[in-house]
């Protein structure tokens, strides 16, 4: 059985036929990961009327600008309530532009301190970010867990985050023919560092590339990986299981 550790329930109209026909595909468990306070508040009642779904709640990088600091009380009040297991998604996001890079590195340390006030894990986005996130998480001295989600970095970047105590989370871009670099990477990474996720309704494995992703595909991703770490599936899905676990407490 498997964890999708990453996708986003509350875009789908019919969240029960998305969970039930996951199940159907051996993804016994969904954490729903939130960008913004809406919907972080559509997770915890996701998660609260659904078995086996889970939340995360916390403030996008890319979703800060409708929001003041005072605002993310409302995250520290959420992440406390049934079925709620960490923080997230929060981070560093300079593709598009780097104008608020003061405000983005404010929400960012004020969520990350929530999630040490509680003890939660921590999911992180980042985009054009990593030497920066890097740097920030040397200083920081996180101690809850934490995870890069949709991890595209190089060996380097990786290690270098690996060494500071992050898991690394691929999507189903590791599944891609060009992704060969990347698939080098995941190689690299150590078993108990390694999580999986859809990020759905995005970035569709192969074979479905191109369509709406749902978190049934994951079992695509997990495939890649039994291929890149040349163990059986069954033994792959177990260490991808342990790891997802022992990372939520779930």
């Amino acid at each position: 059985m498997l964890i999708d550790t990453h996708a986003h329930l509350y875009s789908y109209e019919d969240v029960l036929r998305v969970v039930k026909d996951s199940a159907d595909f051996g993804v016994e468990t969904i954490v729903s990961i939130s960008t913004d306070l809406a919907t972080s508040k559509l997770n915890i009642d996701i998660a609260s009327k659904i078995e086996n779904v889970y939340s995360t709640v916390g403030v996008h990088p890319c979703d800060i600008e409708q929001y003041r600091i005072d605002d993310l009380v409302e995250i520290q009040n959420l992440c406390s309530l049934p079925k709620n297991k960490g923080i997230g998604e929060i981070g560093l996001d300079f593709y598009h532009s780097d104008d608020n890079r003061i405000k983005q590195f404010e929400f960012f340390d004020y969520q990350i301190d929530i999630a040490e006030s509680k003890n939660m894990p921590i999911v992180i986005h980042a985009r054009d970010s990593y030497s920066e996130l890097i740097e920030y998480l040397k200083s920081k001295k996180i101690k809850s867990d934490f995870v890069v989600h949709c991890f595209t970095g190089s060996k380097e970047i990786a290690a270098k985050l690996v060494d500071l105590g992050s898991y690394i989370s691929f999507t189903g871009i590791i599944t891609f023919k060009k992704s060969s670099e990347l698939r080098e990477v995941a190689a690299f990474i150590p078993d108990d560092k390694i999580m999986i996720e859809t990020d759905s309704p995005y970035l569709s494995p192969e074979p479905n590339r191109g369509k709406k992703n749902y978190p049934k595909n994951l079992i695509y991703i997990a495939e890649c990986f039994s291929v890149i770490k040349n163990l059986s599936l069954e033994d792959m899905k177990k260490i991808l299981k342990d790891n997802s676990v022992e990372f939520y407490k779930l």
